[in-house]
C-alpha cells in the first residue's frame, strides 16, 4: 500500500524545496556547480573530494552516469522531480571496493573498521522471541527517535533566503519519507482515483526493493542515534494470534479500544495525516507541512477486533503460497499484476465483492497480506464528533507514522527474503524498457530519494549483501527451515532528498556498482 544542515534554496534551479541533502554540500555555490563530493574529514583533512589523494584512494568524483549506467537527471517535468533523481546533482562520489558513504569516508553495510575490511551482520529477531532487554532497547530507542533533537539531516521548510530551516526528529523524517514517496501514480493510481502523479514506492515492482532499502536506512540510523551497532528492528509474524496480542499491548506499541492508541505510544503526534483530504487529488499534489501535528495515533477502534483470528488477518497458507510462487512480477505492473510482488503486497484477485468483502476495493480487489495488515489496523473508530477517524496505517502516504509499520514491513521483508531463498537466480521485473511512467519501478531506476544511489536490481538480493539476516521463526511452514535458525536476508514544486549517509554494497560484475547502507568507519 499504499539531515546535518539544509539545502541552500536556489529560486532559479529548483523552486520551493522540502529537502535532506549531505551537510557538506549545501552551499550555494555547491548546487550551483551540481556536484556534491565531499572531502571525507573525519578521515583526513587532506583526503580530497571522495578520498582521492589518501595513499589508497577511497574514491573519486564522477558524473552520475558512472555510478548508475545511463542515467541523467535533465527535467521533463517540473510539476515532479522525483522522476529525475538525483536531481539536483550531476556528479558524486563513486566509491572504491568496501568504502562508502556521499563522501567514501564511511563503509558499506556489512562492513566496519578503518579499512571497511571487517564483515558484521545484524540478526532481526521476531517479536515473540526478543527477549525483555532486547525489547525495552528497541522501544526506547524508537521513542528516543521520536522526540530526541535529531541533527544529522534537516529540511528545508521555505522558498527563503536565507532559507527557513525545519528541524524534525528522526521518526518524523522518517514518515516524511514515506508519505512524500508513497503518493500516487498516474498508471499505478487506484482507479477511484484521478491523481497524475507517481507512487515509487508500492503497486509494482520497485515495492519490496524500496522498502527494504528504507528500513535499512532507518535501522542503521536508529543504531547512531541511540550509539548501539547491534540495534534491529524485529519483525512481526502476524500470521499468529498470540503475537498480535503481544505486539498490541501496552507492553509493546499499545492497543487501542478507543480506537486512540493507549500507552507511551499514546502521546504520539502524527504528522503528514489530514484523513479528510488525504485522498483528495487537490490536496494530495500537495506537500505537507511536517511541523504541523494532525492528531494523536489512532488504530482500529475494538481490542478484540484487531487481536482475533478473525478472516482477514493473513494465514500461514497465505504466506506458503505467496513464497511458492516462482514469477516476481506480471505485465502490466500495477495493482492489477500477478506474481510474488503482488501476491505479497496484497493484491490477491480481481473477483471479489465490496458488498460480501470487508476488505475488497471498489475495483474488485481482494486486499490481502501486507494491504490486509494495513487496513485491519486502520479500520475506522469514532471521534469526538462520532465521525469516522480511520487509523494512520490504512492511509499509504501517513501509514509510518505507526511504529507497528517497521515490525509489519520487516515480516514482508522476510517473506521477500524466503522467496530470494528459494529462487536462486530470480528475474526482476519490470525491465529498463518498460514504458515511462513505470519510472521509479523499473530494475535500472534510481530509489527516491536516497543519495548515496541505489536501483531496484541492486535491492533485488539476498540480506548478507546488506549486512542483516533473519532468525526464522517457522514463518514458512514445512520449509526445511528450522526454527531459530539465522535466515540471511534471504522500507517549481516541493521534493524531498533523504540522503542516508549510507553507502555502497558490493555489485556482481553484470551490475552497475552503486552506493548502499552502510557501516560508519566511525561514529558520527
Amino acid at each position: 500500500m499504499k539531515f546535518v544542515l539544509v539545502l541552500v534554496t536556489l529560486l532559479q534551479y529548483i523552486g520551493v524545496l522540502f529537502g535532506q541533502i549531505p551537510g557538506p554540500c549545501v552551499e550555494e555555490e555547491t548546487i550551483k556547480n551540481t556536484t556534491c563530493c565531499p572531502v571525507p574529514a573525519h578521515v583526513s583533512a587532506t583526503a580530497g573530494p571522495c578520498g582521492a589523494n589518501l595513499p589508497t584512494p577511497r574514491g573519486k568524483c564522477v558524473p552520475i552516469s558512472e555510478i548508475v549506467e545511463g542515467l541523467t537527471n535533465s527535467s521533463s517535468s517540473q510539476d515532479d522531480p522525483r522522476q529525475n533523481w538525483p536531481y539536483y546533482f550531476q556528479s558524486l562520489c563513486k566509491c572504491n571496493g568496501n568504502y562508502g558513504g556521499y563522501d567514501c569516508g564511511e563503509c558499506i553495510f556489512g562492513k566496519t573498521g578503518d579499512s571497511c575490511t571487517k564483515t558484521t551482520i545484524i540478526t532481526r529477531k521476531e517479536i515473540g522471541s526478543l527477549t525483555e532487554e532486547e525489547r525495552d532497547t528497541y522501544l526506547a530507542a524508537l521513542k528516543m527517535a521520536k522526540s530526541s533533537e535529531y541533527t544529522r539531516f534537516m529540511a528545508i521548510k521555505k522558498e527563503t533566503l536565507p532559507p527557513q530551516i525545519v528541524q524534525l526528529s528522526l521518526y518524523n523524517l522518517f514518515v516524511w519519507m514515506h508519505y512524500y514517496t508513497g503518493r500516487e501514480n498516474d498508471l499505478l493510481r487506484r482507479p477511484e482515483l484521478t491523481c497524475t502523479i507517481r507512487d515509487y514506492a508500492h503497486e509494482s515492482g520497485g515495492f519490496l526493493p524500496w522498502h527494504r532499502r528504507f528500513l535499512l536506512w532507518f535501522e542503521r540510523e536508529l543504531q547512531i542515534l541511540a550509539g548501539n551497532d547491534n540495534l534491529f528492528i524485529p519483525y512481526w509474524d502476524w500470521t499468529k494470534p498470540s503475537n498480535r496480542e503481544i505486539l498490541l499491548s501496552d507492553k509493546w506499541f499499545g492497543s487501542s479500544s478507543s480506537g486512540v492508541v493507549s500507552g507511551d505510544f499514546g502521546n504520539w503526534d502524527t504528522i503528514c495525516w489530514d484523513y479528510k483530504t488525504i485522498v483528495d487529488c487537490t490536496n494530495y499534489q500537495q506537500l505537507c507541512d511536517p511541523t504541523v501535528y494532525t492528531g494523536k495515533l489512532r488504530r482500529c477502534p475494538v481490542d478484540s477486533q484487531c487481536k482475533s483470528n478473525g478472516p482477514y488477518w493473513p494465514t500461514q497458507q497465505d504466506v506458503d503460497d505467496a513464497i511458492e510462487l516462482s514469477t516476481y512480477e506480471t505485465a502490466p505492473y500495477s495493482y492489477a499484476s500477478e506474481g510474488f510482488r503482488s501476491f505479497v503486497e496484497g493484491f490477491v484477485n480481481n473477483s471479489c465483492s465490496p458488498s460480501t468483502d470487508a476488505l475488497c476495493s471498489k475495483d474488485g480487489i481482494s486486499r490481502r497480506l501486507h494491504n490486509n495488515v494495513h487496513l485491519i489496523l486502520g479500520m475506522g473508530s469514532l471521534n469526538e464528533s462520532m465521525s469516522i477517524v480511520p487509523g494512520v496505517m490504512a492511509m499509504v502516504p501517513a501509514a509510518a507514522n505507526d511504529p507497528v509499520f517497521l515490525s509489519h514491513h520487516a515480516m514482508i521483508d522476510y517473506i521477500f527474503e524466503l522467496w530470494l531463498q528459494k529462487n536462486a537466480n530470480p528475474s526482476y521485473s519490470p525491465s529498463n524498457k518498460a514504458i515511462e511512467p513505470l519510472r521509479g519501478h523499473r530494475a535500472g531506476d534510481v530509489l527516491v530519494p536516497f543519495i548515496p544511489l541505489n536501483t531496484n536490481i541492486q535491492l533485488f538480493r539476498r540480506a548478507q549483501a546488506f549486512g542483516y539476516q533473519y532468525a526464522a521463526e517457522n514463518v514458512q511452514s514445512e520449509s526445511g527451515i528450522a526454527a531459530g535458525v539465522p535466515v540471511s536476508c534471504l522500507g517549481l514544486f516541493a521534493i524531498i532528498i533523504i540522503v542516508a549517509s549510507h553507502i555502497l554494497v558490493p555489485t556482481p560484475e553484470s551490475e552497475t556498482e552503486v552506493v548502499s547502507t552502510d557501516r560508519e568507519t566511525k561514529k558520527h
